[in-house]
């Protein structure tokens, strides 16, 4: 796996936006790193191995003024860049607090959002990303999450490497986050106090559990009740 690119830390905020070419930073400024190496990895550790446009906000406020080329590492949880001049991979030195990725399918615009900051959930930190959902005061959140798994056939010598895909659920309230399914059963026994509504909804919108865009749209209905 080709380098990444690090941002330098030692600079002020006034020079965080590069305005020509809606960059973070000035070229001067980046330094290589040394990342993992997934060549022997059957398949891809990106939430999508192709570049996509985003926008992404830092942990200390600033945001990016124009869309940019952006990857989602889902093993090492990495939001990266490519830079416009160069062509290369790039790496925020400033943690990223969020971030976009804007994809386009059916010729409809599809934004999907990520966001960190999240605490006490199993198996993350506060810089881990998920996926939000849903956004109001109760919030549906999605974690990805890739990790290598090796298999190997009886008989052969020879092992395969390859990355298996994770994912859990989670609704947010008042900061704390409950793991849930995405079944009915799960998601109305954590949304229980408006029962009869949450299942006219349902029935309603002949809701399809298992598409991401409908169980947001339903937490969404939620908090509108």
């Amino acid at each position: 796996m080709k380098y990444l690119k690090i941002l330098s830390v030692a600079l002020g905020l006034s020079a965080i936006i590069h305005t020509a070419s809606a960059q973070f930073i000035h070229q001067r400024d980046f330094k290589p790193i040394t990342t993992i190496d997934y060549t022997n990895v059957d398949g891809t550790p990106y939430l999508y191995d192709t570049w996509q446009q985003g926008m992404v906000k830092l942990a200390n406020g600033v945001s990016s003024k124009d869309k940019m080329p952006l990857k989602y590492n889902l093993v090492d949880d990495l939001v990266s860049f490519k830079d416009k001049e160069s062509g290369e991979e790039m790496a925020f030195v400033v943690p990223v607090q969020e971030f976009t990725l804007n994809l386009t399918t059916d010729d409809e615009l599809f934004v999907r959002h990520f966001r960190s900051g999240y605490k006490g959930i199993e198996g993350s930190t506060p810089a881990s990303f998920f996926e939000v959902l849903s956004d109001g005061k109760i919030q549906l959140i999605k974690k990805f999450n890739k990790v290598v798994f090796e298999t190997q056939n009886i008989g052969s010598a020879s092992k395969t490497r390859s990355f298996l895909d994770k994912t859990k659920y989670y609704i947010v309230n008042n900061g704390k986050a409950l793991q849930v399914k995405n079944d009915k059963k799960s998601l109305l026994a954590a949304l229980g106090d408006k029962q009869a509504q949450m299942e006219d909804y349902i029935k309603t919108n002949k809701v399809n559990f298992k598409s991401d865009t409908q169980l947001g749209k339903l937490v969404d209905y939620y908090n509108s009740l």
